[in-house]
């Protein structure tokens, strides 16, 4: 239950830390590069030393590192490009709306039982996400549905990937140095991409994204570390642990909005945040 409450936490600090970007004038995608490059330094403290990529390629787990990367780097370009096209709003209910492809994915393929509070808490969660997420945005109305889609398959696709190399390839290898190895692949591929931004001057490269991608790099490779490692150390089962994900970091940051940031408390978002409660406590009956 610790690596459940951890992941939601250390995945909703998020929240404040790319909040404060905006203040700071951070460059998000040269933070978000460097924050990569933390997080594979992050796995190879958790491990104790730094990990040798022979003993990676001797597991057969490069494949799915460098798929786990690919889906790392460009579900964030992605997302940026959509906040921009379409909305932050709709951005947003499109990506957490991937919980029940996901979840119902996990039902499948795990041969999971299924209950009558299983199937009411999944309700609740998707009804509470959308209501909590969902904003009128002015691009709305011409969203781009492609991209919409990607982030969709893409998100589910992520979580569906680290639940099925956690339990069917991982092994003896330590999930800390698969986690550590899947960010370094995207930081590489950023990194490619960042330098050719600067190159043709389409950019400009400071000192403080550095430290910003410090400060987003530790609490972003725990979430997904954390993540990982409650698919093996709580007995709820691998959907409900990843509805009870989704749902407590949607929540803990609406409230986070509410309490730091001085975001609306519309009845349609406390309805949300009543409706995602009684989900989680639907799930962990």
């Amino acid at each position: 239950m610790f690596e459940l409450i951890a992941t939601i936490l250390c995945s909703s600090s998020l929240f404040f830390i790319f909040r404060y970007f905006e203040k700071f004038k951070i460059d998000l995608f040269q933070a978000v590069v460097f924050n990569y490059f933390v997080c594979f330094i992050s796995g190879s403290f958790v491990f104790g030393s730094i990990p040798s990529i022979s003993k990676l390629i001797e597991s057969n787990l490069l494949i799915w590192v460098i798929i786990s990367g690919i889906l790392f780097i460009s579900l964030f370009v992605f997302l940026g490009i959509s906040s921009q096209k379409n909305g932050m709003g709709i951005t947003s209910v499109a990506v957490k709306m991937s919980l029940a492809l996901s979840a119902i994915s996990l039902l499948i393929i795990n041969n999971e039982s299924i209950s009558i509070f299983k199937i009411l808490g999944f309700l609740l969660a998707i009804t509470g996400i959308v209501l909590i997420a969902f904003q009128k945005d002015k691009n709305s109305n011409n969203a781009n549905y492609g991209i919409l889609l990607y982030l969709f398959l893409g998100s589910a696709g992520l979580d569906l990937l680290l639940n099925i190399v956690q339990n069917h390839f991982l092994k003896n290898y330590p999930s800390s140095l698969f986690t550590a190895f899947g960010f370094l692949s995207a930081g590489f591929l950023g990194l490619i991409a960042l330098v050719y931004l600067i190159l043709t001057k389409k950019t400009k490269f400071q000192f403080k994204n550095i430290l910003a991608g410090i400060c987003l790099g530790v609490p972003n490779y725990f979430s997904i570390y954390f993540l990982v490692k409650s698919y093996s150390s709580t007995n709820f089962s691998d959907s409900t642990i990843l509805a009870i994900m989704n749902i407590g970091v949607v929540a803990l940051s609406a409230i986070f909005g509410i309490i730091f940031f001085k975001e609306s408390t519309k009845n349609r978002k406390l309805i949300g945040l009543f409706a995602v409660v009684v989900a989680i406590l639907c799930l962990t009956l």
